[in-house]
């Protein structure tokens, strides 16, 4: 095998993405799965997120919940994926087929409590305008729409400070447990107590009623 080739080849295709990266942001335009759009849809924040597959259960969860008119308010909203929302419908099936001793019970949409429905999806909505041209590197703390306190930033990357000089910055929500962790977090600072830190995968989609941001795959949805 040729591993000078490999590396050749792997060391290509990462600058081929940092040099289109680097265009779409010289173009205001935004990556989303790989491509770049444009951040202006002629559609409401419902209808954006219905459009696209990725949401396909959080809508259900806006259905449920009747919150169609609060997401399509005037508000910033940063949008769990389906991915985040399984894993808690995962999670807690698990539960109750372990409370119940029963393996066909399922968690499903219709059955989460209405009343924390709503607010775990107004936890994810902020009245002010939440946009990165607003942010920095430092902390700037928001309160969403249920009154828990969130900070949120940009960060930058250092994973290609070896190809380019202008490191990227990246969208972060932060969910504060008990006070902003100390920086830099001492080793020994309770595990329990950390901050709750996640990057945004997509940022800045204006939508005809909103703002909309959106969290990483990764997330568990309302942070648990």
């Amino acid at each position: 095998m040729n591993y000078t080739y490999l590396n050749t080849a792997k060391y290509t295709c990462l600058l081929l993405l940092v040099l289109a990266l680097v265009a779409s942001c010289k173009k205001d335009n935004y990556l989303t799965g790989g491509s770049k759009i444009n951040p202006k849809v002629e559609m409401t924040t419902y209808d954006y997120l219905k459009s696209k597959p990725l949401f396909d259960t959080l809508v259900q969860l806006i259905d449920h919940a009747g919150m169609k008119d609060e997401i399509n308010g005037k508000v910033t909203f940063f949008a769990p994926t389906d991915y985040s929302i399984r894993s808690l419908l995962l999670k807690r099936t698990t539960e109750v087929q372990l409370r119940y001793n029963d393996e066909n019970i399922k968690y499903t949409i219709d059955s989460f409590p209405v009343n924390e429905l709503k607010d775990s999806l107004r936890a994810y909505m902020f009245k002010e305008v939440i946009s990165r041209e607003n942010l920095s590197l430092s902390n700037q703390l928001y309160k969403n729409m249920v009154g828990e306190e969130f900070a949120i930033k940009l960060v930058e990357s250092i994973d290609y400070d070896d190809i380019i000089s202008q490191r990227p910055r990246f969208l972060h929500i932060i969910k504060i447990i008990d006070g902003l962790d100390p920086d830099p977090r001492p080793q020994d600072y309770p595990k329990e107590m950390w901050d709750k830190d996640e990057e945004v995968q997509t940022s800045g989609i204006i939508t005809q009623t909103g703002l909309l941001h959106v969290i990483n795959n990764q997330h568990a949805f309302y942070w648990r």
